[in-house]
């Protein structure tokens, strides 16, 4: 089964996620175009989308620089330990992170000084 959604347009982006879920009703599984993907837009100084739903398990996460100073993506948990994370995005740059998430919510930001601060968070659920 596949679900494109897409964002309104005044976001500029178009979230895609694409959701391959086994036969059983199973998490995602089998080859890697089975895992979700979930495209994700740096600039200053904000993420595009600024909140994203998925379900349990892989997904991979495509984070581009979109804007004209260097980024990164660190998804934490509710107890603030850091899952996993991209650093170094510099403009124009795409990193790829597959992460396997459980169920919760979970924030990701840009640690980079005064990032955060001025905004560049979201938000992430994950539903079981």
């Amino acid at each position: 089964m596949s679900l494109i959604r897409r964002a309104t347009p005044a976001a500029g982006l178009t979230l895609l996620l694409a959701l391959g879920l086994a036969a059983c009703g199973g998490a995602a599984s089998g080859p890697a175009g089975s895992v979700p993907v979930v495209l994700i837009s740096a600039h200053e100084y904000a993420f595009d989308p600024s909140t994203v739903e998925i379900e349990t398990g892989p997904v991979r996460f495509e984070v581009t620089n979109t804007g004209t100073v260097e980024h990164e993506l660190e998804i934490i948990d509710a107890g603030g330990t850091v899952v996993d994370e991209v650093e170094g995005l510099v403009p124009g740059l795409t990193r790829e992170l597959t992460v396997d998430l459980e169920p919760g919510t979970y924030t990701y930001v840009c640690r980079i000084a005064g990032h955060e601060e001025a905004g560049m968070k979201g938000t992430l659920t994950v539903a079981g």
